[in-house]
């Protein structure tokens, strides 16, 4: 929420605006692809398809993890799932503390995936369709539910990739803000929300892309969750929503459980691919000074 997150954030549209940001050529997805390999060259093996159930510990000493059924030890564990998840999925007989539990999840995200038929010379790589009520449409997800005059954010990458679409078409990501989950009834959610997002694409720009839309996938709060963990679907974890936010995120390293480590977006320093290499980055050299 921009009317309450702490200032230090706009550093964001700064770097974006005045500074550049690079773009992936080959999409996010590229950039996990290229630390695989180069972790593959120095040693590392991964497990693939492999389901961790549960983090094995005794008293205060990492013992390993449960995973496909089976018991695996090691001395270092690193959890890089949500931190809500993985207190109550993989350690549910450690209770985590009072003072993250009363912290609040972020807001989360409702995006359709769009194949479209012709080129639209209007649209540029990054587009935003502001709502005509930007102070409204928070306060309606602080009640957690979606605007019907949202601000509509389209990324098409085929702009610049043009092989990311089949020629005479292109790849629409469309997303709005949302709520995270707590049992809304998402299937009307989606419906009302792709209708007011069509028309107001045809209110701010002239485009009825309705009618061009070849394809579609859509990503909801709950499926976000099911794929990454990410406790009710937020996008950046714990909310930044108050001046107190940054200081507020678990710790990367477990003050009761040696061996056991924390990244990603729910633990300190926040959400956001850049900040959960740099707790990636902290818990490289908490293990080296082990």
């Amino acid at each position: 929420n921009p009317y309450k997150a702490p200032g230090t954030l706009t550093i964001i549209p700064h770097l974006e605006h005045n500074v550049g940001a690079y773009f992936p050529e080959r999409g996010m997805y590229s950039i996990a692809e290229a630390m695989h390999e180069f972790a593959v060259k120095l040693g590392v093996e991964f497990e693939l398809g492999c389901t961790v159930q549960r983090i094995d510990y005794k008293a205060n000493k990492i013992l390993g993890v449960q995973a496909n059924g089976v018991s695996e030890a090691f001395d270092i564990v690193v959890n890089n799932t949500d931190i809500f998840t993985a207190y109550l999925g993989l350690m549910p007989d450690r209770k985590l503390s009072w003072f993250y539990k009363r912290q609040k999840p972020s807001s989360s995200a409702l995006i359709f995936y769009w194949g479209v038929k012709g080129t639209y010379p209007k649209l540029d790589l990054h587009n935003i369709l502001f709502s005509g009520d930007y102070l409204g449409e928070f306060k309606i997800l602080e009640k957690k539910g979606i605007s019907s005059d949202p601000t509509v954010y389209i990324f098409i990458s085929s702009k610049v990739v043009k092989g990311d679409a089949p020629e005479g078409h292109e790849n629409w990501f469309v997303m709005v803000n949302a709520p995270e989950d707590t049992g809304q009834d998402w299937e009307e959610i989606i419906k009302a929300t792709r209708s007011n997002i069509i028309k107001k694409i045809k209110q701010d720009i002239g485009i009825d892309i309705e009618p061009s839309i070849v394809c579609e996938d859509i990503l909801t709060p709950p499926i976000i969750e099911q794929k990454t963990g990410s406790y009710r679907g937020a996008l950046y974890g714990i909310s930044s929503n108050n001046k107190f936010a940054a200081f507020s995120r678990h710790p990367n390293r477990s003050k009761s459980i040696n061996g056991l480590y924390f990244t990603g977006g729910s633990v300190h320093p926040g959400g956001g691919i850049p900040l959960c290499l740099a707790s990636a980055k902290i818990v490289d050299n908490y293990i080296k000074s082990v």
